[in-house]
């Protein structure tokens, strides 16, 4: 499955809101089930968000979509990445850049491309 950065900023958004933990059955408009349990294993495998293992089937339709995934908390790397691509403005403009990057870019060149632009709004740079 290919990663799709406006719902992990998304699901990030929601658990950096929620009073319990995010499980792959959360719902987020436009997005299946399995988009959304592979992209909380994402957070939680990058350190975003602390959880237990995403748990992997056996067999099934699509071996990279866990069977379950459960995303507890924001880590302090997490509350970083989405302080700095919270606003609406400022992820339109880090996802515009980004594009301009042949085969996209990581999360960490997000987050930091999300500085650089409230940076540049707050006259710092």
């Amino acid at each position: 499955m290919k990663r799709d950065d406006d719902l992990i900023r998304a699901l990030m958004l929601d658990l950096e809101e929620a009073s319990q933990a995010l499980t792959g059955d959360h719902k987020v408009d436009g997005y299946s089930r399995d988009q959304v349990a592979y992209h909380l294993a994402q957070i939680v495998r990058a350190g975003f968000a602390d959880g237990p293992k995403p748990l992997y089937p056996s067999t099934g339709d699509d071996p990279t979509v866990p069977f379950a995934v459960i995303a507890q908390r924001l880590t302090p790397s997490g509350h970083d990445y989405i302080s700095t691509l919270r606003d609406a403005a400022v992820w339109a403009r880090v996802k515009a850049q980004a594009g301009k990057i042949a085969g996209g870019a990581t999360l960490a060149i997000l987050k930091e491309l999300g500085a650089a632009e409230i940076k540049r709004r707050l006259g710092l740079a």
